[in-house]
C-alpha cells in the first residue's frame, strides 16, 4: 500500500517510527528534525544528535519508476557509498531511510551551463560506471516502456494516443543508440541538480531510488533531458564520462528514450495519484518535445548535426 505523506497523522507516525532508529536521537530533545526543501514524492528531514548529523527520508512506498521495491536502491547506493560517491546509509527499508548528512552545495542551473563543472560531473560518472555492476537491478528499458503502455492502454481507449505511437519507435531508438554494444553499468538515473552535492571531498550523489543497471549513456541522457543548459556541452560530458565514441545521433536517440520513459511515468502515475502542478507542467513540456526529438534521430542513417546540441534546441 502506498503511504499518503500528505496525511499529517500518517506522516507523523512514520516519522516517529524512523526517528527511533536515528543514532543518538531522543524524543523531546533540543534538536528536533527540520524538513529539507524539495521532495514532491518523498519528505526529507535533517536530524542532528550527539552522534552526528543525518538525513531521514520518508517515502510513499515502492513508487520508484524502475523497481517494484527499494532493495535495488539500497544495494546500488551501498556500492556507490563504498566508492565515496554517495552518503553512507545507516538504516533503510521500503518506507524510510537514514543516511549521513553531506555538507556542501547543491548544484543549480548555472552549474550545468559551465563546461568545467560538467567535466567534473562526467569524470564522476565515469567512476560510477566503472564500478562492478551487481546482478540485481538489471533494467530492460523497452520492457518497462511496454509495461507503461499496457497499463495506460487498459485505462485509456484511444488508438491515436501519442504514447502508443511512440512505443512503436522505441525499439528502433534503442538500436540506433547502440545501447546493446556498451557494457551495462550502475546508473544513478536521476541526475537533477537537487541530487548532486558539491562537497569538500568532491561530488556526492544522493537520492538513489531510480538507480539501475543498464546502458551508461542513459545517465548522460538524463542530464540533457533535465537540464537544457547542458546541451551545448554534451561533448564535454561524453568525453569525460568515457563515452566519447558516441555519435550525435546515438545520443539523440538515448535522450528521446529517456524523455519517453519520463513522460510515460507521469502519464501512468496519474492513474494512481493526483499530479502536482509541477508534474503537469513537466509532462506537458515532454509532450511538446517528444515529436520534435523523434525526428532528430529517425531522419536518416547519418548523425544528427552536432549543432542541434550546441544551439540548446529541445
Amino acid at each position: 500500500m502506498v503511504e499518503d505523506l500528505s496525511d499529517p497523522r500518517a506522516r507523523e507516525l512514520m516519522l516517529a517510527e524512523a526517528l527511533a532508529h536515528v543514532p543518538g536521537y531522543r524524543p523531546g530533545g533540543p534538536n528536533e528534525p527540520s524538513q529539507l526543501p524539495g521532495g514532491s514524492v518523498n519528505r526529507s528531514y535533517e536530524v542532528s544528535t550527539p552522534a552526528g548529523r543525518f538525513v531521514l527520508r520518508l517515502s510513499r512506498g515502492p513508487d520508484a519508476w524502475l523497481t517494484a521495491d527499494r532493495s535495488v536502491e539500497r544495494e546500488l547506493h551501498r556500492i556507490a557509498s563504498e566508492a565515496g560517491m554517495a552518503p553512507r546509509v545507516m538504516q533503510a527499508n521500503d518506507r524510510w531511510s537514514i543516511s549521513e548528512y553531506v555538507v556542501g552545495r547543491l548544484w543549480a542551473e548555472p552549474d550545468f551551463a559551465n563546461p568545467q563543472r560538467l567535466a567534473v560531473l562526467g569524470a564522476a560518472l565515469r567512476r560510477l560506471h566503472e564500478l562492478p555492476a551487481p546482478e540485481c537491478g538489471r533494467f530492460d528499458l523497452l520492457q518497462a516502456l511496454n509495461g507503461y503502455g499496457e497499463r495506460l492502454g487498459a485505462h485509456i481507449r484511444d488508438p491515436a494516443a501519442n504514447w502508443a505511437r511512440y512505443l512503436s519507435s522505441a525499439a528502433a531508438a534503442w538500436h540506433i543508440s547502440a545501447a546493446g554494444e556498451r557494457p551495462s553499468a550502475i546508473l544513478h538515473h536521476d541526475l537533477h541538480g537537487s541530487n548532486i552535492i558539491e562537497s569538500p571531498g568532491g561530488l556526492v550523489l544522493i537520492d538513489w531510488e531510480c538507480a539501475a543497471v543498464s546502458d551508461p549513456l542513459l545517465d548522460i541522457a538524463c542530464i540533457l533531458s533535465y537540464h537544457e543548459s547542458a546541451r551545448p556541452y554534451a561533448s564535454v560530458l561524453l568525453h569525460h564520462s568515457g563515452l566519447e565514441a558516441v555519435t550525435s545521433r546515438q545520443l539523440a536517440a538515448s535522450v528521446w528514450l529517456f524523455d519517453l520513459h519520463t513522460y510515460l511515468w507521469y502519464r501512468e502515475r496519474r492513474l494512481r495519484l493526483p499530479p502536482t502542478d509541477a508534474e503537469i507542467e513537466a509532462e506537458h513540456r515532454l509532450s511538446m518535445r517528444l515529436p520534435r526529438t523523434l525526428e532528430d534521430w529517425s531522419r536518416g542513417s547519418g548523425d544528427v548535426p552536432s549543432g542541434d546540441w550546441r544551439s540548446g534546441a529541445s
